[in-house]
């Protein structure tokens, strides 16, 4: 019985042992992959441009982004080396600038008397040399309802031939020249809107010459393929009322008719050009892209993910303002408005082989 009892307590103490070695074998698995959700972490920065974004532009080299105020940093300057964002000079001091634009030489800016106020005044600084010059005291137009450029995407920040329009309350277009007179132009609204007015406009070629497309819709995009075709991209909301806004459509630049292409899990909000084969698209839920194949159409809009994308976890399912890729390859810019609290109104910077963090 003794012996029994004794091997009894052997087989009970050896459970016990086996039972804590396996307990401590998964603990310490468990405790490895915190630790290294740990490392994997980002540490990120205190942000410098926060509050309600809605544009940002190249001029002379330089990038130029507004959140009320004005802030300027060089073109493939990384938010932490010694281009960072700096504050500039607004033009009218304790009013919002609710909108930028540029053409080759200036930078423009759309101010507000308040920020609820329906029309601005659009005030003209010219940009050499990388600086920014003095914002004269009175405005080169009033009773502006829009400002918006062709949004020509250039490698290097030196955007000839890129062009700066407004839209006034009588829903004329006109072209900005410097601190000159605006002239009026013929712009055709490609979505066909009778009812509202030119919001954007995008740059491509026309019977084989380069022209500007303008449209009723903010979020419009245009794409030259293989250097050689353009192609127009918008969403269905603009089209069709019912339509829900999930629709890319896209169509030639000589056509008439708009074709369906991919769809997109969230309204859009914001689409931009991504070189000559993507579509971004900034939504109500995060951000997402869309290839563009050989024959212009766009395929359905896919979430970024893989090692290097830690969008969902930095800024998620808010909505996105903006979305551009200036500055060197792989570089990207969103603005993020969080519909909860203005406390997540920040600019989000993405470098390549980076991560996504504050600007």
């Amino acid at each position: 019985m003794e012996s029994f009892m004794k091997n009894s307590r052997t087989t009970i103490l050896c459970g016990l042992l086996i039972i804590s070695a396996i307990f401590s074998f998964f603990t310490s698995c468990r405790q490895d992959v915190i630790f290294y959700d740990i490392a994997q972490e980002i540490e990120y920065e205190a942000p410098i441009v926060e509050g309600n974004i809605f544009s940002m532009v190249p001029c002379g080299g330089q990038l130029f982004v507004q959140d009320n105020l004005i802030y300027q940093k060089a073109w493939t300057a990384k938010k932490n080396s010694s281009g960072k964002w700096v504050r500039k000079s607004v033009p009218v001091s304790g009013k919002p600038v609710i909108r930028l634009a540029s053409d080759e030489h200036y930078l423009y800016a759309l101010v507000f008397n308040t920020p609820d106020a329906e029309t601005g005044s659009v005030y003209a600084a010219e940009v050499t040399s990388g600086t920014l010059g003095a914002w004269p005291s009175t405005p080169v137009a009033e009773n502006v309802i829009e400002l918006f450029d062709n949004r020509v995407y250039d490698s290097n920040g030196f955007t000839a031939g890129r062009n700066a329009y407004f839209t006034d309350e009588n829903k004329v277009v006109k072209k900005l020249a410097g601190t000159g007179n605006p002239a009026a132009v013929s712009a055709t609204d490609e979505i066909g809107d009778s009812s509202s007015y030119i919001k954007t406009a995008g740059h491509g070629y026309k019977n084989g010459t380069g022209t500007d497309f303008f449209s009723s819709n903010a979020a419009f995009s245009v794409i030259v393929t293989s250097g050689t075709t353009t192609y127009l991209y918008t969403f269905d909301r603009a089209l069709s009322s019912s339509a829900g806004g999930k629709t890319l459509k896209y169509k030639a630049s000589e056509a008439t008719s708009w074709l369906t292409g991919g769809t997109t899990n969230s309204t859009i909000t914001v689409l931009t050009a991504n070189g000559n084969d993507e579509l971004l698209i900034g939504t109500q839920a995060g951000y997402e892209t869309s290839a563009i194949a050989s024959d212009g159409k766009p395929a359905n809009g896919v979430t970024p993910s893989g090692s290097n994308d830690n969008a969902e976890s930095a800024f998620g399912t808010r909505y996105i303002t903006g979305i551009w890729h200036y500055g060197d390859t792989g570089t990207l810019y969103a603005a993020v408005v969080g519909l909860e609290h203005s406390s997540y109104n920040k600019l989000w910077g993405y470098y390549s082989g980076g991560k996504w963090n504050y600007e």
